[in-house]
């Protein structure tokens, strides 16, 4: 899915190309990926509201309006966003598509996974959108703090992993970030947050702020297109079988309760009683 870092590059953008603008055409291509949280037909609803703002709230787009509906995108595994002419080819991973009065651009929404949702939501009722209204501590934000992290995390007895995917704790990390700082701090992502010393937990915090800063930094030089994901940057994510840019061990993955994690078993030691990667062999 896109992470905090790619949503942090795009929401600006269509903050800029969208506040002001009013709805003057939907189209919705895959109805599968929308919810409708209020009475009555989508384009009905949306027609003649006036973007006031685009926001990220967690993993969340939000299009903000003057008037209810407003527009929540989950985007999930696969979805991303375009800003182009109303001419260009549609393809078949288009699910919607948003015309504006007096913008020659229009808002595609492309998901090829169809696992992403496009809510409309009365604007105070954002508890109809799964993970929208309960949202944890912004993790570039001041009030993140060691000792922020170490008490939302200290007396959990999952893996430090499924931790720091937690939407209600942490807002945001994804799999792939996730990775990332547990990379940077040196844990196995199959530690439970309860073992955890105080040292690590003040290597995690700063892991957390420092991969996700200059991942936002990197995405934003080399300003890709709104649709395009760059992770060619990432040191341990998707890279299973590679060496590590640190010890020279081969990358491997491994299960997390659903979720898939990569890692180094040099750098990052298991506890005892997990399989020791590091009498495993390069």
């Amino acid at each position: 899915m896109p992470e905090r870092p790619e949503l942090d590059y795009v929401v600006p953008i269509l903050h800029r190309a969208l506040t002001g603008r009013r709805v003057a055409s939907v189209e919705v291509l895959n109805p599968v990926l929308l919810r409708v949280a209020m009475p009555g037909d989508p384009t009905a609803l949306l027609v003649g509201r006036t973007i006031t703002g685009v926001v990220r709230r967690a993993h969340f787009v939000r299009l903000l309006t003057d008037a209810s509906p407003e527009i929540a995108i989950a985007p999930m595994l696969a979805g991303r966003f375009l800003l182009c002419p109303p001419s260009r080819r549609v393809t078949r991973d288009t699910g919607l598509r948003l015309g504006f009065e007096g913008l020659d651009d229009e808002l595609r929404y492309r998901d090829d996974k169809q696992m992403g949702k496009v809510y409309l939501l009365p604007h105070d009722q954002l508890h109809l959108a799964p993970g929208l209204a309960e949202v944890g501590v912004d993790v570039l934000a001041p009030e993140f703090t060691v000792t922020r992290l170490r008490r939302l995390g200290e007396k959990r007895r999952d893996q430090v992993k499924l931790f720091l995917l937690d939407k209600a704790a942490l807002d945001a990390l994804g799999n792939a970030y996730a990775d990332e700082a547990l990379f940077a701090a040196g844990l196995h992502p199959k530690r439970r947050c309860s073992s955890l010393s105080e040292d690590e937990w003040a290597r995690l915090h700063a892991a957390i702020v420092s991969v996700l800063q200059e991942a936002t930094a990197e995405v934003a030089r080399r300003a890709p297109p709104l649709d395009a994901k760059v992770r060619d940057f990432l040191k341990v994510r998707n890279r299973k079988g590679q060496p590590c840019p640190v010890c020279g061990s081969k990358i491997r993955a491994a299960g997390v309760r659903g979720h898939d994690a990569f890692f180094c078993p040099r750098c990052q030691p298991t506890d005892t009683g997990l399989v020791d990667w590091r009498k495993a062999g390069r």
